[in-house]
């Protein structure tokens, strides 16, 4: 296991727990929020890899956060916010552990969307959008909607993934300790 040295797991925290807030809040994520976080990132990571070594582990952590989660975007599952998160989150981690973080969020957030199709007794037919958006989503670009627009045509109500990235990164942390 990779060792999570002080203050980088402070400052993951206080990102993800923000970042939650915001995300449970008003389902967005500000672009502030993320540019902190990639900013403090760089110092923090050329004091604990060196001056050589921690500019490219801060920028291979960031492409590994946010470029696993592109296709999730891409696909309209997720929103821009949640991907940006999740590259500062790789920034702050570096790239070995930020692709663990991702990992844990992608198990966390599937469980979240399955408990939130059971509370509403949708699974038949969540489990039926997501094959369809899968088989139609080509076609489906053509059409300009919001995530919003997309979410309520196929009657599935949106998952703030801020809350898997927090609980994601948070186990990471704990299993990294």
């Amino acid at each position: 296991m990779n060792t999570v040295i002080f203050p980088t797991g402070p400052c993951v925290l206080t990102l993800v727990v923000i970042a939650m807030a915001f995300d449970l809040h008003a389902r967005r994520i500000p672009n502030w929020l993320v540019a902190i976080a990639l900013i403090a990132a760089l110092p923090i990571q050329i004091v604990a890899k060196g001056l050589q070594i921690g500019p490219l582990w801060w920028i291979a952590g960031a492409l590994t956060g946010g470029l696993l989660l592109i296709p999730g975007y891409l696909i309209r599952m997720l929103g821009a916010g949640d991907v940006k998160l999740m590259a500062a989150v790789g920034a702050l981690l570096g790239p070995r552990t930020a692709l663990e973080a991702v990992l844990v969020t992608m198990a966390i957030g599937g469980v979240l969307a399955l408990v939130a199709l059971l509370r509403k007794r949708r699974l038949r037919r969540g489990v039926a959008g997501a094959m369809s958006m899968l088989i139609t989503m080509s076609a489906d670009s053509a059409t300009a909607h919001t995530e919003h627009e997309h979410d309520t045509a196929r009657g599935i109500e949106s998952l703030p993934y801020g809350v898997a990235i927090a609980l994601g990164s948070v186990v990471t942390l704990m299993l990294n300790a």
